[in-house]
């Protein structure tokens, strides 16, 4: 007679000795995703630790600084900025908010900046990767991520850190954008994917008015373009685009919407975007606009040679590699325009080459100073170079003679990651104004007037210990630029001390007898290296006016 029990049991272990092999399949399954996982999460460790020590080779200015104030005020409270008149890109959505969270975290101090610079290049660097990628899996997908991130890896000797890895301008910009497409190019045709690409790109144009330009406006034309293809060819046009390409259309408006909605509830203030964009130049000024613009090309990807010697010329000469990689892909993206292709290839080329033909013909290049504008161009190049130059070389027959040329790009990849560690190694920076906020400290003088390179960035030095708030003229007119409007209040604001300096001055002080005309002879005044902080018992505040034109 059969036992019930034991029947149970043996049914239990029966079922025991399935569940285990089943168990066993699914980790083995999901091995290889954890193992990638994996890989780049300790990839971007060891990135963002290289791009901060890049970074901190690189003294912050007030740039920098007055972002990290504006997401300091942020953080605790002020959520829509109220009182700030901003510059022509706010970082409202992005950069800011990290400083903030980054100077809670870590403390109000220069550090804020550098921290927050490696951050974001190393979410441009990762989000680039992954868009080069795109569906591609084994060899293809990893020789396309690592063309990319390779391109992007070692940011030039400066000024490419001081463009790419100190103040926030339009770099930053990127990482919205390519997840935009990075949604677009790995979801499934579902109806949320155009809305939640428009909410990325309202996020995007909120922090940054650029990315109407080099986000919004190619991703409408293309992917208009090719919902209206089939059209021609007598089919059903293509939703999905379409709905991509009103999403891009719609995302324009709202981001208008909310900016005047922000400044309507007694939020931020802003200035228009700067450059003149959309006048073209008159022909006899091309000459030096193209040579400047020229230059800022050379000067974003590394590979400026002028006025390089030694080791620094050959990290220049290096990094020639990139700019040729950026110029094929883009050459390649251009080509796809005119047939079939895939819409992220197709986008990113559009953006491309929006932004070098505005660049070359739109906007004001001052060498160097400008290559800030054409910031996005990296990454978005680099991509290009990923997903077009890559299946290339992944199904290329490594025979001789072909083979001479992975060899000569993993040489370049060396030489990259050699120009990586050179940049690590170099000693850190302190602010530029930190020996003089130091002084301010140590002898409790804690609200003064300084000219703007001088105010935000001693203010941060100190620790907020210490206010240093950025005028013009003759130390009487606020200089609103990043600047928030309580700070020239004198019924909660002081100012006892003028930051001067003998002779003309500079972008730092003003001029020592200029300043005596306008206060008269200070009670004290104490010689600070090349500065004169010259000191009353009043308020200066009182006699700073209340408006002064934009910068």
């Amino acid at each position: 007679m059969l036992n019930p029990e034991r029947g149970k049991v043996a049914d239990v272990a029966d079922v025991s000795r399935q569940a285990v092999p089943a168990n066993r399949g699914r980790w083995q399954a999901a091995r290889p995703r954890l193992a990638w996982a994996g890989a780049v999460v300790g990839a971007a460790l060891v990135l963002f630790w290289c791009y901060l020590r890049l970074s901190q080779s690189n003294a912050v200015n007030s740039d920098g600084a007055g972002v990290v104030l504006q997401g300091w005020d942020m953080v605790h409270g002020n959520v829509l900025l109220s009182g700030w008149q901003l510059a022509d890109v706010t970082f409202a959505t992005f950069e800011a908010p990290i400083d903030g969270l980054v100077a809670t975290v870590h403390g109000l101090n220069p550090d804020a900046v550098h921290i927050t610079a490696a951050i974001v290049y190393t979410l441009v660097v990762l989000t680039a990767a992954l868009l080069a990628k795109g569906t591609a899996r084994g060899v293809e997908g990893v020789v396309r991520a690592v063309l990319a991130a390779g391109i992007l890896m070692a940011p030039g000797i400066s000024p490419g850190i001081h463009i790419l890895l100190l103040s926030p301008d339009h770099t930053g910009i990127a990482v919205p954008l390519m997840l935009a497409l990075l949604l677009a190019d790995r979801a499934r045709p579902r109806w949320f994917v155009p809305v939640a690409m428009g909410v990325l790109l309202v996020w995007a144009q909120v922090d940054d008015p650029l990315a109407t330009y080099v986000g919004a406006a190619p991703i409408a034309v293309v992917c208009g373009v090719r919902a209206a293809l089939p059209l021609v060819r007598g089919r059903r046009p293509g939703w999905y685009d379409a709905g991509l390409a009103a999403a891009a259309v719609v995302s324009v408006e709202l981001a208008r919407l909310a900016v005047r909605a922000i400044e309507a509830a007694g939020g931020y203030q802003m200035r228009p975007i700067k450059g003149g964009m959309g006048t073209l130049f008159p022909f006899t000024s091309w000459g030096a606009q193209l040579s400047a613009f020229g230059q800022n090309l050379l000067i974003l990807f590394g590979a400026n040679v002028s006025g390089r010697h030694g080791i620094e010329l050959t990290i220049a000469y290096l990094h020639l590699a990139g700019v040729g990689l950026a110029l094929a892909g883009l050459l390649a993206g251009l080509a796809c325009l005119v047939r079939d292709a895939d819409r992220v290839t197709q986008i990113l080329a559009v953006a491309a080459l929006a932004i070098l033909l505005a660049g070359a013909l739109a906007t004001p290049m001052v060498t160097t100073w400008s290559a800030h504008d054409l910031a996005p161009l990296l990454p978005f190049s680099a991509v290009l170079a990923g997903r077009t130059v890559g299946p290339w070389l992944a199904r290329m027959r490594w025979r001789a003679p072909r083979l001479a040329l992975p060899l000569l790009l993993a040489a370049a990849l060396a030489g990259y990651l050699a120009a990586l560690g050179y940049g690590v190694a170099q000693p850190a920076l302190p602010a530029e104004t930190q020996g003089l906020a130091d002084w301010l400290v140590a002898h409790h003088l804690t609200g003064g007037l300084a000219k703007y390179w001088a105010a935000s960035s001693t203010t941060l030095s100190a620790g907020g210990r210490v206010r240093v708030y950025p005028v013009t003229g003759l130390a009487q007119l606020p200089y609103t630029w990043v600047a928030k409007s309580a700070w020239y209040d004198p019924a909660t604001s002081r100012a006892d001390f003028v930051v001067a300096m003998p002779g003309s001055g500079n972008a730092y002080a003003f001029p020592e007898a200029g300043v005596r005309r306008v206060f008269g002879k200070p009670e004290r005044e104490y010689r600070v290296n090349q500065y004169i902080i010259m000191v009353w018992d009043k308020n200066l505040l009182l006699t700073v006016h209340s408006s002064s034109p934009a910068r």
